[in-house]
């Protein structure tokens, strides 16, 4: 799952929302004297890589978009933040917009003291509003152009990420059907493990 899904699938509280998004940049290492909520959030975030790596749905849609393919997972990771946003009021009880507008206010004053890494990314999110972003498939399409760019050349010469773009378009129907049957079986196994006073902004 990508930045707006791991968010969302956080306790509700900013340190553990902020785990929960900086564990891939960070590898995964929670940094010496960060919280217990933060912590957390990165236990959270492989309970969440774990499930959806694991889920059949997810295996048949990554098929969908290749046979063969290094980055069909992160593709199919950004477009699951799109089908979440467009169908953001079928899975959460608060606005979306305002869902954010709290994260992108609370995560600056949060991450002071953090190392300069995680500074870096929660800045770049925040600024750049990236997880409103994925609202549209243009954002999807801009998403998709950062990460090319991120790419060594001997990576891209093996895929790209604006390539699926064609076969999205071509598999819409099928993803989109397959990311709303899968999301509701992640919430409900992700809140296994989270304080259900702290997950009451779910619909579950």
């Amino acid at each position: 799952m990508n930045w707006l899904a791991h968010v969302l699938l956080s306790e509700n509280h900013i340190e553990h929302q902020l785990g929960n998004l900086l564990t891939d940049p960070l590898k995964a290492k929670a940094w010496e004297g960060a919280s217990v909520h933060v912590r957390h959030g990165m236990e959270t975030h492989k309970r969440i890589d774990a499930f959806t790596d694991s889920h059949a749905v997810v295996s048949k849609s990554k098929a969908r978009l290749a046979k063969r393919g290094p980055l069909k997972g992160v593709v199919l990771d950004i477009l699951y933040d799109y089908y979440l946003s467009i169908h953001w009021e079928k899975f959460v009880h608060t606005e979306r917009e305002h869902f954010l507008e709290t994260f992108r206010t609370k995560a600056p004053h949060a991450m002071q003291g953090y190392p300069d890494r995680a500074q870096e990314v929660i800045a770049r999110v925040v600024i750049n509003r990236q997880l409103s972003s994925y609202i549209s498939m243009d954002g999807v399409e801009r998403a998709f152009g950062r990460i090319d760019k991120r790419l060594s050349e001997r990576t891209r010469n093996k895929d790209t990420a604006t390539r699926y773009m064609p076969i999205i378009v071509q598999e819409n129907d099928y993803l989109e059907k397959a990311f709303l049957d899968f999301f509701p079986d992640l919430m409900e196994e992700i809140a296994k493990g989270l304080d259900v006073d702290e997950i009451r902004h779910w619909k579950l």
